[in-house]
């Protein structure tokens, strides 16, 4: 592609600047309006937009590739070193992905996060919290799955196969899950549990007998 003078490391850069931007502008300008306006965009509506945005964040990036490997000299090796100059299209137009994947984020990562801790009870915050951040353990599989396509000619199936997963992903969460908006001011009023385990919760008389049990069964 066609740098016109612009650094490689702006262009990557795109996504954490259009999140960085963004999630204040969401906060402060996008999600009051919506209240104000009675439109009750719920946590599993945000998160759902945000598996169909990274799908069109891949389709984008899917048609981005097939122009320049019809546009470039070396046709379906566009990368190769030797080659003897770049498609004819702005380095800039990639600026569609980067942004749309930052939005994606917003709806579906962050969303998850405060979703996963503040409907969590009080004492399982953290155990809650750690199974929603094991997904990205699952989604680095699935990316390191993918590794060999991302290389000359394969870019655009790698591209495309992940828009097609984040869409099934999207489809497959929101009927799995669409039910929790009916149960969203449930969900919130939550009340603390003082369940502390089975230690925390042994008191009155017996404790000693039951800790001097514990200590010779495991000494």
């Amino acid at each position: 592609m066609e740098l016109n003078g612009v650094p490689n490391d702006i262009i990557q850069n795109l996504n954490p600047i259009s999140i960085i931007i963004f999630i204040p502008f969401m906060d402060f300008v996008v999600y009051p309006a919506l209240r104000k306006a009675r439109i009750n965009f719920t946590p599993i509506k945000r998160i759902a937009l945000g598996f169909a945005l990274a799908s069109m964040a891949m389709i984008a990036a899917c048609v981005i590739q097939l122009y320049i490997y019809r546009l470039s000299p070396c046709g379906h090796h566009a990368s190769d070193p030797d080659c003897e100059g770049p498609a004819p299209i702005n380095v800039w137009v990639q600026t569609l992905p980067y942004v749309l994947i930052g939005f994606s984020e917003i709806m579906a990562s962050i969303t998850s996060l405060e979703y996963a801790f503040t409907k969590a009870p009080y004492n399982m915050r953290s155990f809650v919290m750690s199974i929603n951040l094991l997904m990205n353990a699952f989604s680095s599989a699935i990316a390191q799955g993918l590794v060999a396509l991302s290389a000359d000619p394969l870019l655009v199936w790698n591209y495309g196969v992940v828009a097609v997963l984040a869409a099934i992903g999207g489809i497959c969460f929101w009927f799995n899950f669409r039910q929790l908006d009916a149960d969203e001011d449930k969900l919130n009023m939550l009340q603390v549990s003082a369940y502390q385990g089975k230690r925390g919760s042994i008191s009155g008389p017996g404790i000693t007998e039951v800790m001097d049990k514990e200590t010779a069964a495991h000494p």
